[in-house]
């Protein structure tokens, strides 16, 4: 499964378990229901700044949208990413880890928050 089939089951995913329409979807992010449709439907791509408003008016972390969540070994999930991380531009690679690890870490901080340290 590729990173953009990966997002766009976890969007419908959780947009559906959500009970949010894709109509509902585009107005909290400002864009249109076709927009959200054709993500859903792979043939757009939204921007990281895109994909941030959809996981937050999902009211989810924006790497979640990018989980795998298919039984695989271990070893299995190391080498898929480490292919698909090679094949991946520079500039790209640091995006995506800075994204991701500012998104962790507002979560650990809220659950720290949350536990009075």
């Amino acid at each position: 499964m590729t990173l953009q089939e990966i997002f766009i089951t976890n969007l419908k995913k959780t947009r559906k378990e959500r009970g949010v329409s894709q109509m509902a979807l585009s107005r909290m992010c400002d864009t249109t229901s076709n927009y959200i449709g054709q993500i859903e439907m792979g043939r757009r791509i939204p921007s990281f700044e895109k994909i941030e408003e959809i996981a937050a008016a999902l009211e989810i972390p924006s790497y979640k949208l990018f989980a795998h969540h298919m039984e695989e070994t271990k070893e299995e999930k190391k080498l898929d990413t480490r292919e698909y991380l090679k094949k991946m531009p520079a500039a790209v690679k640091k995006e995506i880890i800075s994204h991701f690890l500012a998104e962790m870490n507002m979560d650990i901080k809220a659950s720290l928050d949350s536990q009075n340290y």
